[in-house]
């Protein structure tokens, strides 16, 4: 037999989520779940390449071919590090019984699409869920920094909102609303700023929107250096 296409995984994967929970919504889970940390990770990406160029400059030295392998890769370390706060998020909000350490192998393959993920990939996942949360923050974006030099210039606030971010994302995915919405104004009250968009007022959004306006679940560069 073959390798497994992506939606051979993906029922199989649910079928693993639902063994593990026994959660009789898994796909509607692991769906939301893939949705939520996608958009962030696509809108962390932008956050700390292209809205960094736009605010001051672009370094001429990156050539488009290795602009474009930094971008698979940081998109890699993002996953992972999403992952990690997934699963810390997962763990200490009681939606995982023990043993609970499947979840973080399982999300990484769901994140990549695949049940085959090199082996560096899960040692780097174990060693951020090995840290505290201040370490994989750090870590993560010491990793960022090697591999996006740019992204040193995007405002620190924003690594305070992404794992918040992370959590609201796993949060919904569960279908715990009131978390996510408690998560929300520990976002708020880091930056106030969020909650003056006039399209979304930084409401809480389904796992599939986005705010065109402000980036809400992960906002623009403007918004980041708003003042209170």
């Amino acid at each position: 037999m073959g390798p497994k296409d992506a939606s051979d995984w993906l029922a199989e994967a649910v079928e693993q989520f639902s063994r593990h929970t026994g959660h009789k919504d898994g796909a509607r889970v692991a769906n939301c779940l893939g949705n939520g940390l996608t958009i962030l990770r696509e809108a962390l990406y932008l956050r700390v390449h292209q809205d960094v160029e736009m605010a001051v400059g672009r370094d001429s030295m990156i050539m488009p071919v290795s602009e474009l392998k930094a971008r698979r890769l940081t998109a890699e370390e993002i996953d992972v590090y999403q992952v990690a706060e997934s699963a810390a998020a997962a763990k200490s909000l009681g939606y995982l019984t023990a043993p609970d350490d499947w979840y973080g192998p399982w999300l990484i393959r769901l994140r990549l699409g695949t049940p085959d993920v090199d082996a560096k990939i899960d040692e780097r996942l174990r060693v951020y869920q090995s840290s505290s949360a201040e370490q994989r923050r750090r870590a993560f974006m010491n990793a960022l920094g090697q591999l996006l030099p740019e992204s040193v210039q995007a405002p620190l606030v924003l690594f305070r909102l992404v794992p918040l971010a992370v959590q609201i994302a796993t949060a919904c995915a569960f279908g715990d609303r009131r978390t996510a919405a408690d998560l929300r104004r520990q976002q708020t009250a880091i930056l106030p700023a969020i909650a003056d968009c006039r399209q979304c007022q930084g409401r809480l959004l389904e796992c599939v929107e986005q705010c065109r306006a402000c980036g809400n679940p992960l906002w623009k560069h403007a918004w980041l250096v708003a003042a209170d």
